[in-house]
């Protein structure tokens, strides 16, 4: 009878090993950055890849460890602990601040050094030099179904487990690598889109000169409002246009057309938003607001908040809604941290992106003063805007390829920084807003 029971407990144990359910992780990098993934010593990709997808893992602790192809960045080192029958997602983004905040710690020790000259140049040298590092970001967990999960090939071991057995470096490429896996779209729990079902795309253009009572009249906000309408006319698939110009750009007048968006919008339309204007930023309030062209003193009572702003594109129903802000201060729409997926110049990066909301802000700077004059007429950033709008030969031409197109230029003829980013809590999903060329 001994002998049947332990017969029976054998049974059932390998028939729970055999039928226990395996886990995935997925990484990928923020903005492509090529990397080769270790999990505990077992390496999975020899050459360097953007997104990895590491299969039929056991449960357990895994130290993971990421190279990059790039030698003056570390490696990243991370502890993940794995539950069984789950497929978790990391995105891998460079903490740029890690590089500021290790020379604060340096110098601030050391603000009245005796050591000379040439050796604090050097030091400082090195630390300003710092790019930061790369940390994991998780983005999703989801439960895998039990046909998700087996027949599983070997897993290489986690810290916690007993079995020693190895597998060959064939055999981890055959089961575990995946070239362009690591799916973001998967790991944002999205559905992705076979087709580009293109809706109607709105513009809505505002632009302010004459400010009148203690706002100083600006020479080019008009006029870079006027050129945009233009080219986007002229040049991309636009469907129907509200321009604000000076007098037209009241408080209430904008309200309403935010107003008029979130009520005829439909889910799968594009919305436009430009506005060249007045910024303010209350620092006692920590807000930044828009100026009407009928605010006359300094008072929040005639502006209209960067949250007020917020709350309408959370409201418009829209596939994709992208702002572009030139003004003060337009980087206070910006608070806390969010996601998108990276770009790739491809027929299905543009299905992918173009199937996911956005709710997507571009702005001139952070937070800071802006310039009003520039080149040709413009500000600055209106200047190099128009320029690459106006240069794009593409048929899609998506607002993280315009942000990088204008980035560089703008910061080395301006004391400003643009800044493109998805607002945190509208809804963005990780897509784009696409401007089609016609």
């Amino acid at each position: 009878m001994k002998k049947i029971i332990l017969f029976s407990f054998f049974i059932l144990f390998f028939a729970e090993a055999s039928f226990s359910q395996k886990s995935n992780l997925i990484f990928f990098t923020e903005k492509g950055e090529l990397f080769t993934l270790t999990l505990n010593g077992v390496s999975y990709n020899n050459s360097p890849q953007a997104n990895v997808k590491a299969e039929h893992l056991n449960s357990g602790t895994y130290s993971a460890m990421l190279r990059f192809s790039d030698p003056s960045m570390k490696p990243c080192i991370e502890q993940i602990v794995l539950e069984a029958g789950v497929e978790i997602t990391f995105m891998i983004i460079l903490d740029e601040k890690s590089g500021v905040e290790k020379g604060v710690q340096k110098f601030s020790k050391g603000l009245f050094s005796t050591q000379p000259d040439s050796l604090v140049e050097k030091e400082k040298e090195k630390v300003e030099g710092d790019k930061g590092k790369y940390v994991l970001s998780f983005l999703s967990k989801t439960k895998l179904s039990q046909t998700d999960s087996s027949p599983s090939p070997p897993s290489p071991p986690s810290n916690n487990s007993s079995t020693t057995a190895q597998t060959t470096t064939d055999e981890q490429s055959d089961n575990s690598l995946y070239r362009g896996s690591g799916d973001p779209l998967k790991g944002l729990n999205v559905a992705k889109s076979k087709d580009m079902v293109i809706g109607s795309y709105y513009a809505i253009i505002i632009g302010i000169d004459k400010y009148k009572g203690t706002w100083i009249p600006l020479l080019n906000a008009v006029n870079d409002a006027k050129a945009i309408e233009t080219i986007l006319k002229s040049k991309y698939k636009f469907d129907n246009f509200h321009a604000l110009y000076n007098e037209q750009a009241t408080r209430k007048a904008i309200i309403a057309e935010l107003e008029w968006l979130v009520q005829n919008a439909k889910p799968e339309d594009n919305v436009f938003i430009y506005y060249s204007g007045h910024g303010e930023y209350k620092k006692e309030l920590n807000k930044g607001f828009w100026v009407p062209v009928d605010a006359l003193a300094t008072t929040t009572a005639d502006y209209i908040s960067n949250n007020d702003i917020q709350t309408y594109l959370g409201g418009i129903k829209s596939k994709h809604t992208l702002l572009v802000a030139d003004a003060c201060f337009s980087g206070d729409l910006f608070r806390g941290n969010t996601i998108s997926v990276p770009f790739e110049n491809s027929e299905k990066y543009y299905k992918e992106v173009h199937g996911l909301i956005s709710r997507q802000a571009f702005t001139s700077g952070g937070i800071e003063p802006v310039m009003d004059g520039g080149k040709n007429g413009h500000s600055v950033f209106a200047y190099y805007l128009l320029k690459s709008l106006d240069e794009n030969d593409s048929k899609f031409f998506d607002a993280s390829q315009l942000y990088e197109k204008i980035k560089i230029p703008v910061v080395n003829n301006s004391e400003q920084t643009p800044k493109l980013a998805p607002l945190k809590d509208t809804g963005d999903e990780g897509g784009q807003f696409i401007f089609i060329k016609k």
